[in-house]
């Protein structure tokens, strides 16, 4: 997935931030929208692992660079 598919993708999360909608990508990670924490989660389903980003060019950023070199510590 290229960055500006993830940009899109994790976009399309505040567009619909009323309704409950979890993306599920390469078996491992998982990304999500809150509204009541204004923020995306991003959780690695292996590690049990969950990093939170206010911003949605960060939380893009930071799962690009999780799907493409299987690292979370961003």
């Amino acid at each position: 997935m290229t960055l500006n598919e993830i940009n899109d993708m994790i976009g399309n999360l505040v567009n619909y931030q009323d309704s409950d909608i979890t993306h599920t990508l390469a078996n491992r990670f998982e990304i999500s929208y809150s509204k009541e924490l204004n923020s995306f989660q991003i959780g690695d389903i292996q590690k049990g692992v969950v990093h939170r980003y206010e911003e949605l060019e960060k939380a893009a950023l930071a799962l690009f660079r999780m799907l493409h070199t299987n690292s979370t510590d961003i």
